[in-house]
């Protein structure tokens, strides 16, 4: 058969399950996969990573971890514990949560934030940052004017060590929609400020028919991504977090938009799919989900 006809014949097939094609037939996604410490453990308010969850991203293939502490001590002492395990197996750390919390009058960063900091220098590693509140109302912009002073701050002490913020949109929180995160990270003027896409909390909030409107919005400062297997219309936490083989959800159709509206950085796996359904392992979620990852990224049967 000749090129031409066997072009043309490919492109009026339909796309397989799985496989990610974008304007070459021979294109597939080559972004870096990493898991969140929500797919390590079940509690992460009691649970302790350990040595052996590190070897086992390993040897499944995921490229790094990305760290949510239950709280800034914690976060600090996490950090200061797993580096070395990660650097063993030449593994990234791709992120650490530190929260702002924005009262009526004023701001307030994790304490711990300036000790953490230099421990990332020359990493790559991203400042993950939620914007929480008890005074205002989620995507309220009244608390525009605090919420971008504390970004600038945080933003301006990462730079000191070379490294980036990304706004991570949670739902409950100020920031919690992607329009929030990108309108208060266009605010702040500085060039190091980054925006998250977390599918779950996008999902719960603007919904799927929003997908390619807000990646979008989000793709001129997109430094993460937040992925997993999630049902279209899911409304509790059980149906939006899932291993990445399961749910209604189109996420090869979600990957093929990121990959080609541009977008080439990390994506990572949110795990917390084995806290709220108990009959999920740490061991099962991260070893589906790879293999899922690989099916969509790669075409494998």
């Amino acid at each position: 058969m000749k090129r031409r006809s066997f072009l043309t014949l490919a492109a009026a097939l339909p796309l397989s399950e799985g496989v990610l094609i974008a304007q070459n037939p021979q294109t597939v996604l080559s972004n870096e996969f990493f898991a969140m410490d929500t797919a390590l453990v079940k509690d992460l308010s009691r649970d302790v990573l350990r040595e052996s969850d590190i070897e086992m991203l390993a040897s499944l293939g995921y490229s790094g971890l990305a760290l949510v502490a239950p709280n800034a001590a914690a976060g600090q002492r996490l950090t200061e514990q797993i580096l070395p395990w990660l650097d063993a197996r030449k593994l990234r750390l791709y992120a650490v949560y530190s929260v702002v919390q924005v009262a009526r009058d004023q701001y307030t960063l994790d304490t711990e934030l300036r000790r953490t900091l230099p421990l990332l220098k020359g990493r790559g590693t991203i400042v993950w940052l939620p914007i929480v509140t008890k005074a205002f109302k989620p995507s309220d912009e009244a608390a525009d004017a605090l919420a971008v002073a504390a970004v600038r701050e945080v933003a301006d002490l990462a730079a000191q060590q070379g490294l980036a913020v990304s706004l991570y949109p949670h739902v409950g929180i100020l920031a919690e929609r992607v329009s929030d995160v990108v309108r208060i990270a266009d605010k702040t003027g500085r060039s190091n400020v980054g925006v998250t896409f977390n599918l779950c909390h996008w999902l719960r909030t603007d919904g799927p028919d929003s997908m390619e409107q807000m990646l979008k919005l989000a793709l001129p400062r997109l430094s993460l991504v937040a992925i997993n297997g999630a049902d279209r219309d899911g409304k509790d936490w059980a149906r939006l977090i899932q291993p990445l083989d399961s749910g209604t959800f189109d996420m090869a159709t979600f990957l093929r938009e990121l990959h080609r509206l541009g977008y080439r950085g990390p994506i990572g796996l949110q795990g917390y799919a084995v806290a709220v359904n108990e009959k999920i392992e740490p061991s099962e979620n991260l070893a589906r989900s790879m293999a899922a990852w690989k099916k969509l990224t790669r075409g494998s049967k």
